[in-house]
């Protein structure tokens, strides 16, 4: 738990950093407009939720999570910021003990668990072809092929409120977030009132001294070319 003076200094330091780089001004999802649009695209993504000793804590923590986001718009050249939206996620909000990873070890941490939504909203926003405009890496894999829920290389970790996922909408018309939570799995939608192309995302694994490096590449629909998307270091 971070002390409550070094806290807010952090929060301070990133809305700073937000202000002067002008991002601040285009944080924010909005309301579902009345009768504007018609939502007649969907591309959906879901991940399993697997069994482990603090999966109650994690499906908890993500409800609440989520209640915050479901069902809101981002508007064109808007940032999702998962922070903005969400808050510091304390245990006054209803937030519990779920996993972490910290330092490349596994503990808990009131609101643990997150990173699985993080990490969904990243993939998909990946496949749209959305501009990334910060994500982090876990510094450890934890998982065998067998027990892996997504592609190593597209995890998204969120520590507040220095780990942040920030995302534009560079599409030139709004989309629509939402999200169904059950006991077993996670889906994510994005809808929008154009067709969006779904993009393929390849990966590139090496193993050395202990670490997996892991490139992901896009390769967007019509155009053979790759794109270097991410190059991650994970501790085996």
């Amino acid at each position: 738990m971070i002390p409550s003076m070094k806290l807010k200094i952090k929060v301070f330091l990133r809305w700073i950093c937000a202000i002067l780089k002008g991002d601040y001004f285009f944080f924010g999802l909005k309301p579902v407009p009345k009768s504007k649009f018609i939502w007649s695209d969907e591309t959906t993504h879901t991940l399993p939720i697997l069994q482990s000793p603090m999966k109650e804590g994690k499906l908890r923590n993500l409800q609440i999570a989520i209640n915050q986001l479901n069902e809101r718009v981002l508007y064109p050249g808007r940032i999702f910021s998962f922070w903005n939206e969400i808050g510091n996620p304390t245990i006054g909000k209803g937030y519990t003990e779920g996993r972490v990873i910290r330092g490349g070890q596994v503990s808990s941490e009131v609101a643990g668990g997150l990173c699985q939504l993080s990490g969904i909203i990243y993939y998909l926003s990946l496949e749209l072809g959305l501009k990334i405009l910060e994500r982090f890496p876990h510094s450890r894999d934890l998982y065998t092929e067998e027990t892996r829920f997504t592609p190593l290389g597209t995890d998204a970790s969120v520590v507040y409120p220095t780990k942040d996922l920030r995302i534009k909408n560079t599409h030139p018309f709004p989309l629509l977030f939402s999200w169904d939570l059950k006991t077993s799995e996670l889906t994510f939608r994005i809808k929008s009132p154009s067709p969006i192309k779904r993009n393929k995302l390849h990966f590139q694994q090496t193993t050395k001294n202990g670490f997996s490096n892991v490139q992901v590449f896009l390769e967007p629909e019509g155009n053979g070319e790759l794109i270097l998307c991410s190059s991650d270091d994970y501790r085996l």
